[in-house]
């Protein structure tokens, strides 16, 4: 071997480990923003705006989407669409108070609650497993949701309990179904 070819392989491995590993978006990351990816290109940011309070901004690939304001990044307070790429606050609906909202439980693994004001419904949940995002792993438990104003429509979510936020995995609206695949998650930046 010639010096050049030994001299390759050790600049390889040292711009190899001075690359920064990725780092998986814990709670604090709330505070700025974590994205999270689905497998058709729908992107959600999740914030927080309150102590229990996550605004969610979803956004499809062809500039649709919704501005989400929740509890506990499940229970939803208003949503406000987006078309095109641009916000409609002049549409904005509210579905409950956060009042009506802190009626609700906080979310907990192998469990079930309801919520009989405004906005409210039952809720069951699974047991604590984990799921992967990308290279992440987080702990999360399944919970679904019925709701006293429409008993034909259910969601489905991943409830990550150490960020505090759902992932909404499926819903279903008089029996046809609708599953979201998440993929990938990192920082706002």
């Amino acid at each position: 071997m010639t010096p050049k070819s030994l001299l390759f392989p050790l600049v390889l491995a040292t711009a190899a480990t001075a690359l920064p590993a990725m780092a998986c978006p814990g709670p604090e990351a709330l505070d700025t923003g974590v994205v999270f990816e689905t497998r058709d290109g729908m992107i959600e940011t999740h914030r927080r705006f309150a102590p229990e309070q996550i605004l969610i901004q979803a956004e499809f690939p062809d500039g649709s989407g919704s501005i989400l304001e929740t509890r506990h990044g499940l229970y939803l307070a208003s949503s406000t669409p987006i078309e095109d790429g641009v916000v409609k606050v002049g549409q904005k609906d509210v579905f409950a108070s956060y009042a009506d909202l802190e009626k609700w439980d906080e979310p907990r693994p192998d469990a079930a609650w309801s919520n009989d004001s405004s906005g409210g419904g039952t809720a069951k949940s699974g047991p604590l497993t984990t799921i992967k995002l990308g290279p992440c792993a987080y702990p999360a438990f399944e919970i679904d949701l019925t709701f006293n104003d429409d008993p034909t429509y259910t969601e489905r979510y991943h409830y990550l309990p150490k960020m505090g936020i759902g992932l909404l995995v499926a819903s279903t609206s008089d029996g046809d179904e609708e599953t979201y695949t998440y993929t990938e998650v990192r920082a706002a930046e």
